[in-house]
């Protein structure tokens, strides 16, 4: 069984105008074509991204539970979208409730929306059944900051995972400082009853993935998921496989061995310039052979955690 933990669907409404504009200006810039051709011929493509879709992409590529994720832009820069933050969970609702046996919903809230986000929290798990809730720090804010404290102690008490952005892969107009994993810390000491995922797992690039592991090391409730480390995987699979194998390997100070709580994730559709889907999940799945061109050991049963052990227990599927 394969378990993608992160992973999105798109429809238009889902973001506001300034989001999708400015998502078709960095494209733009990065490809050094037109912004006009961007917006006409390759954002409506990302409008169509429903669970219909990936349903279809998870078929071919064997996976059989995803975790559908909504990153809530609302308060950023980018501004509110043309539907109400509970409009916009309540539409991954229902498409997960169209194949309930092959999603699961991440909503996304940001904490600075004090009592209405704590109310939706609430209603999304005694309603909806929820079982995590996502927060996108680079869309303005540092984590840890105690003015949260009353969000994350409401997860805390509704038994709800808390996933967080941790890469400095974002929206071309947000702020990838807020992003360190390193202000999870707080979180996870202020709260530990309180199970915190480190979305992309630093982003696999920079040394905040380094810093990720000495944060799971020490801190009982953190865990990862690898969505947003194709890059580097393409780019340099001997150092990567290599980071991998140092992960599997580190002994926890507090709390279960690292290798027990890191898990798999793709990100789809936004990796897909490094991996389709298929690709992605082939490669993890492929890594105990790959491995042997470096000298590297892996075995089976290693990555069959990360795909299916480690998300079934934390999840409780």
């Amino acid at each position: 069984m394969v378990i993608n933990t992160h992973c999105h669907i798109l429809t238009k409404e889902l973001y506001s105008d300034g989001f999708w504009n400015g998502l078709a200006e960095g494209t733009a810039r990065a490809m050094g074509i037109p912004k006009e051709t961007v917006m006409t011929q390759m954002m409506p493509q990302y409008y169509g991204l429903n669970g219909a879709v990936y349903a279809q992409v998870m078929d071919d590529a064997g996976i059989d539970k995803a975790f559908i994720c909504h990153p809530d832009y609302g308060k950023s820069v980018l501004g509110e979208a043309k539907w109400s933050i509970e409009q916009v969970n309540k539409w991954y609702i229902d498409q997960a409730r169209e194949m309930p046996d092959k999603f699961e919903v991440v909503i996304g809230i940001d904490p600075r929306r004090g009592e209405e986000g704590i109310k939706l929290l609430q209603k999304a798990k005694e309603e909806w059944g929820i079982k995590a809730v996502k927060i996108y720090a680079p869309c303005g804010f540092y984590p840890d900051d105690p003015k949260y404290d009353t969000f994350y102690a409401k997860c805390e008490e509704l038994g709800l995972i808390l996933q967080s952005h941790t890469a400095a892969l974002t929206h071309p107009l947000v702020e990838n400082k807020y992003a360190n994993p390193m202000y999870l810390d707080r979180i996870a000491a202020r709260f530990p009853d309180l199970k915190i995922v480190m979305i992309h797992f630093g982003g696999g690039f920079t040394t905040w993935t380094l810093g990720a592991v000495e944060i799971m090391a020490g801190r009982a409730n953190v865990y990862a998921e690898f969505s947003g480390h194709q890059g580097m995987a393409s780019a340099m699979p001997e150092y990567w496989l290599k980071l991998l194998r140092g992960i599997l390997d580190t002994k926890a100070l507090f709390g279960p061995p690292l290798k027990e709580k890191i898990m798999f994730g793709s990100d789809w559709p936004y990796l897909l310039p490094y991996f389709e889907e298929k690709a992605w999940v082939e490669f993890f799945k492929n890594i105990p052979e790959t491995g042997k061109q470096f000298g590297i050991k892996f075995t089976n049963e290693e990555i069959n955690t990360i795909l299916n052990e480690n998300p079934k227990k934390l999840f409780g599927l």
